[in-house]
């Protein structure tokens, strides 16, 4: 029947072990709904991967004005620099 189809084994495997997946993935984002509309508080695995979101954008944070400083650094010693080199022409 597969063959008709043109579908081969691995194919059909690889099907099925996607669509195992998916059904958990579907079941248990589910089943945290449920708890969290039934008990108003949310579970430890989501607790945890919010805090771990939070981290992340703080070490996101530091990292994105770090940069902003060194190209500001950068910036002042150019002018600098292009100012010193304007005076010794004059």
């Amino acid at each position: 029947m597969l063959k008709d189809l043109g579908i081969h084994g691995g194919t059909l495997i690889a099907c099925l072990v996607m669509g195992y997946f998916v059904i958990k993935w579907a079941v248990k984002a589910a089943i945290l709904e449920a708890h969290y509309e039934i008990t108003g508080e949310k579970s430890e695995e989501e607790k945890m991967v919010e805090e771990m979101m939070e981290e992340d954008a703080e070490r996101r944070r530091a990292a994105q004005e770090e940069y902003a400083a060194k190209r500001e650094a950068k910036r002042a010693t150019r002018a600098a620099k292009k100012a010193a080199s304007q005076g010794a022409q004059d």
